[in-house]
């Protein structure tokens, strides 16, 4: 039926006998949603509480201190270096501090060392059967160093003719294959040990080994000289000689300012195993760190941390003083 009141007509129907409806189909359920492990529950005021006592973790280890220096390579001009002072060794070839002594380019002079290297890049050349000294030695010295003065010259001709007029000379020039310059490498307690002999000479079982020395023999006796600073040195020749296969070492240095400076050691293979452990030992105590001051003044001259964190000779006269460690900044 239709009704109208206050303007809008309706229609009504009415139907009481109807079916009951279908059942409505349930729907799908939701998908799961991921949930966040819980780490802490919640209290209800709304502060975060831990259920049962925390974990306990293992202790972290120690971590041990790295040590000061680690060497893998060592020359044997760094081994005499330890051995005249352990602590210039550390300022120059740990710290990386440049020695002293001025270069002799632009400056009317020759340092110490470059000297030393004109000697042996002079002899180098010299023929072993014949030596003699070059006629063209202050060209050649001049072609290198060329603010060389004609005192430096003249001190370098002398160191020179030093030895080509000496018995050595005479004595090298009558070995067959005796040769200059010769490279050496060995290994030892993990450590790579190398250089070059000036003269090298080897028959089956026998070897020599020839050392140019520009020292000032003000410094003390050549024999004093070797021992308190070339000590090491002529172990590693001698060791060297011995990983070739030689059975006997002679091992020979000559201190050019005088001919007959010359100090002769003799090395037989039984000596292997002590020279070895002396190895070992110097080894042991450049990796344990162990850098102390030896001053004098012939040593101290030029080294860069004289006056610097070293009071060089001064300490001579502080007995049982040490000067600080020198340390790498970190």
């Amino acid at each position: 039926m239709e009704i109208e009141r206050g303007g809008a007509r309706l229609l009504l129907r009415v139907d009481r006998f109807s079916a009951e409806p279908e059942p409505a189909l349930a729907a799908p359920p939701a998908p799961a949603q991921e949930e966040q492990l819980e780490l802490f529950a919640v209290s209800p005021n709304g502060d975060a509480t831990v259920e049962g006592p925390a974990p306990v973790l293992a202790p972290l280890g120690e971590v041990p201190t790295p040590p000061l220096h680690r060497v893998r390579r060592l020359s044997y001009s760094a081994l005499s270096l330890f051995e005249r002072c352990s602590y210039r060794y550390f300022a120059e070839r740990v710290v990386g501090l440049r020695p002293a002594e001025r270069s002799g380019v632009g400056e009317g002079g020759l340092a110490a060392t470059e000297v030393g290297d004109a000697v042996h890049f002079l002899l180098e050349a010299v023929d072993l059967r014949a030596p003699a000294t070059p006629p063209d030695l202050d060209e050649l010295v001049r072609a290198r160093y060329p603010d060389a003065t004609a005192e430096e010259l003249e001190r370098i001709r002398a160191f020179v003719t030093g030895y080509c007029e000496s018995e050595l000379a005479a004595r090298i020039a009558s070995l067959e294959g005796a040769a200059a310059e010769r490279p050496f490498a060995f290994e030892h307690d993990g450590v790579l040990l190398h250089g070059r002999l000036d003269v090298l000479y080897r028959d089956d079982k026998r070897a020599l080994v020839v050392d140019y020395k520009t020292n000032s023999l003000a410094e003390g006796t050549p024999a004093d000289i070797v021992e308190h600073d070339y000590h090491l040195q002529r172990l590693v020749y001698a060791l060297a000689c011995f990983r070739a296969g030689a059975e006997e070492v002679e091992v020979v240095y000559h201190f050019l300012e005088r001919p007959d400076a010359v100090v002769s050691t003799t090395f037989a293979r039984d000596e292997l195993p002590a020279l070895e452990a002396e190895l070992s030992a110097a080894i042991a105590a450049i990796q344990a760190g162990a850098f102390a001051p030896s001053p004098d003044e012939f040593t101290c001259a030029g080294c860069p941390a004289l006056d610097v964190v070293c009071a060089g000779p001064r300490l001579q006269g502080t007995q049982g003083a040490e000067a600080p460690a020198l340390s790498v900044a970190s």
